[in-house]
């Protein structure tokens, strides 16, 4: 809640705000804070689109230049169920919104990924993407900016399969 947070900020006179999870971050409470004159460390609710719609990080990567997965977008179960029958395992059906995490699934069976993205699209309403398995090593890179200049961090790993095999629930962007 972007007013609320705000309204706390103000309350306990904070010198800064540090936002981190995606919820708040795509529903704008660091912008609400700035247009306040508080600091915050948070991209706005635009840049973190980028991290809330797996559909619209496509995008941009694309138009980047980025090398990313091919993907397709679905709207409807039973075209994506269609996709999947004819697609070639492991399939990587992804929740295109946010997902605590859990909104991916990365599997060999071809029933398992069709009632995931039904589950998704049922639950978390809009939009599943699936894409095209790729075999490696993840890397996440991070860097800070203030729109204008941009200062690259390390880059990192995240594991997160909970099982071999592509069996199991799987999170994050794997």
């Amino acid at each position: 809640d972007p007013v609320a947070v705000v309204a706390l900020a103000q309350e306990l006179a904070v010198d800064i705000v540090v936002v981190g999870p995606e919820v708040p971050l795509v529903a704008g409470v660091a912008d609400a804070l700035r247009d306040k004159g508080i600091d915050c460390f948070g991209p706005s609710a635009a840049a973190a689109q980028i991290e809330g719609s797996k559909s619209f990080a496509k995008d941009v990567m694309l138009a980047a230049g980025v090398p990313t997965a091919a993907a397709l977008v679905f709207e409807d179960d039973n075209d994506c169920a269609a996709y999947l029958s004819g697609a070639t395992p492991p399939y990587v059906v992804k929740a295109d919104g946010l997902a605590a995490g859990k909104g991916v699934h990365v599997g060999l069976d071809l029933a398992r990924a069709v009632d995931f993205a039904r589950d998704v699209l049922k639950t978390l309403g809009g939009r599943v993407v699936v894409e095209e398995f790729l075999d490696g090593p993840e890397v996440s890179l991070f860097a800070l900016t203030d729109g204008t200049t941009v200062v690259p961090l390390l880059p990192a790993q995240d594991f997160k399969r909970a099982y071999d095999g592509y069996e199991g629930p799987n999170t994050g962007g794997m």
